[in-house]
């Protein structure tokens, strides 16, 4: 059986991936397809050389992009796949994915404005102390220009989007809702496959940097009445058109936020050890890292560890 996991970026396709390789190799073999950009000749092909066969028993996971940012775009990715048996398209409600996406920018591989990166960290810094002090949307940016730029951007992205789910539902494709993959509300996806679904793996530990919360709903916490002005006529239209009610803006207020879904996560992506602003290792998380790594190998040595 081939299968394709099709979704906006932070919109949980790793997770959603996991969660399928699992089910799929309880029954059988499956061959892993992660992200290629382009299906030529029969072969699945990435940025980075990575090369893989269109074959049976294949799962492969896109994202709705640009062919530049490793994606498709939606017309390629419908034609490309016409031939797959499961075809799956991952949703998740755009002001969470608006909320995720804006801290995940700060990964390294983004390239981000180190003079950006230090505003946006305080702002954030400061609304989680205090989440009404900060208009989410204010992250983004102060100018009145650029927000409404910004605005009338996300308003045509997602009306373009809402039109291409309504002809991949007419072509047989399963949406599957975000919000359904965390609740575990997977009867109608298990349906569709023909499989039970079985969660009982987390996300894989080389996979775990791009987790967040692995929630939803965060956008009640996270926004302010001044949010629900600028993002509703953003958002409402294509909300109503895809399942979600769009006349629900009900907000929680709070004392504070959560570090570690925000500042905390920011800053680890902007300074992941790989990259360029990397931070340099304590000494003592250094040793103690050596001490495991040479207690580990004598173990080994004595025969009371396995290799």
């Amino acid at each position: 059986m081939r299968t394709v996991l099709f979704g906006m970026p932070r919109s949980g396709t790793t997770y959603g991936f996991s969660l399928l390789s699992e089910a799929l190799r309880a029954q059988g073999v499956v061959h892993e397809v992660f992200e290629p950009n382009r299906l030529q000749d029969g072969r699945f092909h990435r940025l980075d050389g990575m090369e893989w066969p269109d074959q049976d028993q294949t799962l492969v996971k896109i994202l709705y992009s640009s062919p530049e940012m490793h994606g498709w775009t939606g017309a390629a990715a419908a034609d490309a796949f016409a031939h797959y048996d499961k075809k799956i398209f991952l949703v998740r409600d755009p002001r969470d994915r608006w909320i995720s996406g804006f801290f995940y920018r700060w990964f390294y591989v983004h390239q981000p404005d180190p003079a950006e990166f230090r505003r946006a960290h305080a702002l954030v810094r400061a609304k989680e102390a205090n989440p009404r002090s900060v208009p989410f949307h204010r992250l983004h940016a102060d100018a009145a220009e650029a927000l409404a730029r910004h605005a009338a951007d996300q308003k045509q992205k997602l009306d373009e989007l809402s039109a291409f789910l309504d002809r991949l539902r007419a072509e047989g494709w399963f949406i599957w809702h975000y919000e359904d993959l965390v609740d575990r509300n997977w009867a109608s996806l298990e349906a569709y496959l023909g499989i039970p679904l079985k969660g009982e793996q987390d996300l894989r530990g080389n996979f775990r940097h791009v987790a967040r919360s692995q929630a939803h709903s965060d956008w009640r916490r996270w926004f302010t009445e001044a949010d629900v002005d600028f993002y509703r006529p953003v958002f409402s239209e294509y909300l109503a058109a895809q399942g979600y009610d769009s006349s629900d803006w009900t907000l929680e207020h709070p004392d504070s936020l959560p570090a570690k879904q925000g500042s905390d996560y920011m800053f680890g992506l902007f300074h992941h050890p790989r990259g360029p602003h990397a931070l340099p290792v304590p000494w003592h998380v250094r040793w103690i890292a050596a001490a495991r790594t040479w207690a580990s190998l004598r173990l080994k040595a004595l025969g009371l560890k396995k290799a």
